[in-house]
């Protein structure tokens, strides 16, 4: 540290014109620099309880939804480029320089967002403070309204699709009525029939015909007998006939009685009394013969075509459920539909009127008084310290590449040895150098005091000198 402060003593006069100069000319890049003004507007986007009313029935973007495409939507070029047409900010720019112009205004738009207070702040930057402040606000309207109007289209959009498909899903649903009626007239029949009844039937006529078959049997024999002239055989076979029947049928029964008759008639009958009525017997059994095989004919014919039923019903009601299950289909379709369109109606009049999630302009953009950029006092003030810095780097470097004998010190560092040392003697020319250290410093100090008052000139405000660096550009612009 001694060693530094002999350094800078020995070299102060270096030290100040380093350090005012490099300051100087931070205060120099400081007015150099163009100003430029910024304005900003905050917008809130705020969700109305009419959100909460209407969750499930309409469907509106969240505020999540909408925050996270802002930014996107508000530097699109088709966003910029509407806004440059409405402050005919593209007069006589066509192309490449339309586009540049574009690009260098997108880089010069700024959009924060603050979650915990719900705002999002549109800044622009330019040098003319007018124009900055009608961009902004020019961008907020224009976004809001485009915002406002998209929404809006894409729910008269979503309405009128959700339309026309119940249309589709309307006509598809009658034309699937109409071939479950048609299958129905057609099938209609089998349709009607109940399988187990089905089933019941078929076997009951089995049951018959098995009667109309044992019937038949008896008839065949009784006519058996009747040809071969055997009055006892005959009589023995009427009475097994008669037990047979009597097993199967109560006494009142018709074959019953008939068979008690026939039986009573063999038993008490003469030789031309039977005869007679044999022959009568005969015919007679021969008129039943044909109308059990009729009846039998009959009978086999209704269980086939039973049976033939209880085969196609099932195939005929899977045929009719799968007609059926199409229907249903498209009318559970058909009813979401509805049901969306109903949404879908909410939700376009939510958007029409604005109810669900609204913007609203907390703050337009102000005409900016006080330019953001440069900031004059910080260059001024950072400017006097890198001065500072870099005058006192210099004289370190300096020192460790150009090494200069100072001190007692650095001859024994180097291995000398030392036998005696004499006092400096001053003389004249020391006092020139001391007093011009003193002016150095004192120039310095003056120059550094000067910068940062006028860093606080700049920082109250004051536009004086901005007038006075004016005119004198417009000066030099004209001799130029």
């Amino acid at each position: 540290m001694k060693r530094y402060l002999v350094l800078l003593d020995e070299s102060v006069v270096s030290f100040c014109v380093v350090a005012v100069l490099v300051a100087v000319l931070g205060v120099a890049v400081s007015y150099v620099l163009p100003k430029r003004y910024q304005a900003q507007s905050s917008v809130s986007i705020e969700e109305n309880v009419v959100n909460e009313l209407v969750k499930g029935i309409a469907i509106t973007p969240s505020l999540e939804a909408k925050l996270r495409i802002l930014k996107v939507s508000i530097l699109s070029r088709k966003m910029l480029l509407r806004v440059i047409k409405d402050l005919d900010m593209d007069l006589g720019l066509q192309g490449e320089g339309l586009e540049r112009l574009i690009e260098t205004t997108r880089s010069n738009v700024e959009i924060t967002h603050e979650e915990r207070k719900g705002l999002f702040y549109i800044r622009y930057a330019n040098s003319s403070p007018e124009k900055a402040r009608d961009f902004v606000n020019a961008l907020t309207r224009r976004y809001i309204e485009e915002s406002t109007s998209s929404k809006r289209e894409e729910s008269y959009e979503a309405t009128r699709f959700l339309s026309d498909q119940i249309s589709v899903f309307q006509k598809r649903i009658d034309s699937a009525q109409q071939a479950i009626d048609a299958y129905k007239s057609e099938k209609g029949m089998i349709l009607s029939l109940n399988e187990n009844i089905l089933r019941e039937e078929i076997k009951e006529t089995e049951h018959r015909l098995e009667e109309t078959r044992i019937r038949k049997n008896e008839r065949l024999a009784q006519l058996n007998i009747l040809e071969k002239g055997s009055g006892g055989g005959r009589l023995a076979e009427k009475e097994a006939s008669y037990k047979t029947l009597l097993r199967t049928y109560t006494d009142q029964h018709p074959d019953v009685v008939r068979a008690r008759e026939e039986l009573e008639a063999l038993r008490s009958g003469g030789s031309g009394t039977e005869r007679r009525k044999s022959s009568m017997e005969y015919q007679r059994l021969k008129v039943e013969l044909e109308s059990l095989n009729e009846i039998e004919q009959v009978q086999q014919a209704l269980i086939e075509k039973d049976k033939r039923l209880l085969q196609e019903l099932p195939a005929v009601q899977t045929e009719l459920q799968a007609l059926q299950q199409a229907r249903k289909n498209e009318t559970l379709i058909y009813e979401q539909l509805v049901s969306r369109y109903g949404q879908s109606e909410v939700s376009k009049q939510m958007e029409l009127q604005d109810k669900a999630v609204s913007f609203r302009i907390i703050d337009p953009a102000i005409l900016p008084l006080r330019p953001s950029s440069p900031n004059r006092p910080l260059i001024m003030l950072g400017s006097m310290v890198v001065g500072i810095i870099v005058a006192a780097g210099g004289i370190i470097l300096s020192d460790q590449f150009f090494r200069r004998v100072r001190s007692l010190e650095d001859l024994t560092s180097r291995g000398f040895l030392v036998l005696g040392a004499l006092p400096r003697i001053a003389t004249a020319a020391d006092a020139r150098v001391a007093r011009r250290r003193r002016t150095a410093i004192a120039l310095a100090l003056l120059a550094m005091l000067c910068i940062a008052g006028l860093a606080g000139v700049e920082y109250s405000g004051f536009e004086g000198l901005d007038m006075l660096f004016a005119r004198v550009r417009n000066i030099l612009s004209t001799w130029l």
